[in-house]
């Protein structure tokens, strides 16, 4: 894809979580406009980096139950994951903010990592925080990033 500035890579699994390895995330003034209403949209985003093609297919589900339905595809040439996500209201406005943001300083954020862990008495899997990583990128990577990394609201699948 010749819009260079578009880089949503690949995700890496760091602590049983997704994490992005790109720190500035454009999205198309389309995909903005049907995230405002979470409108049904689809669209698919090729990349590189480090010298790696990855294609990013995302889609807007719509409203389901009060949530707006988010999911993510991510190939990379030796590995491929899908995100679930379900944002409520004040997220998708939050989300949106964020891709309409067109400030060029990167900023800091202290990205909370969770992991998997297996409940010993009841067999119930749950996350739990390891800790933070520091991120560094446009608001957009930021917010996305914030909440693409919480298995609270983004469910990652190896596929």
């Amino acid at each position: 894809m010749k819009n260079v500035s578009i880089i949503v890579l690949a995700s890496i699994v760091v602590l049983g979580t997704c994490a992005f390895a790109a720190e500035y995330t454009k999205f198309s003034s389309k995909f903005v406009k049907h995230f405002k209403d979470c409108d049904r949209y689809e669209e698919t985003v090729v990349s590189e980096f480090e010298g790696k093609q990855f294609t990013t297919q995302r889609q807007i589900l719509g409203w389901k139950n009060g949530f707006c339905k988010y999911q993510e595809v991510i190939k990379a040439p030796d590995s491929e994951y899908q995100l679930n996500c379900t944002f409520t209201d004040v997220q998708v406005d939050e989300l949106y903010a964020a891709m309409k943001d067109r400030s060029k300083e990167p900023e800091k954020y202290d990205l909370e990592t969770f992991a998997e862990q297996t409940d010993l008495k009841t067999g119930k899997k749950q996350f739990v925080s390891r800790g933070t990583t520091t991120i560094k990128g446009n608001k957009a990577y930021i917010v996305w990033a914030k909440y693409q990394n919480n298995p609270y609201f983004c469910i990652p699948k190896k596929i």
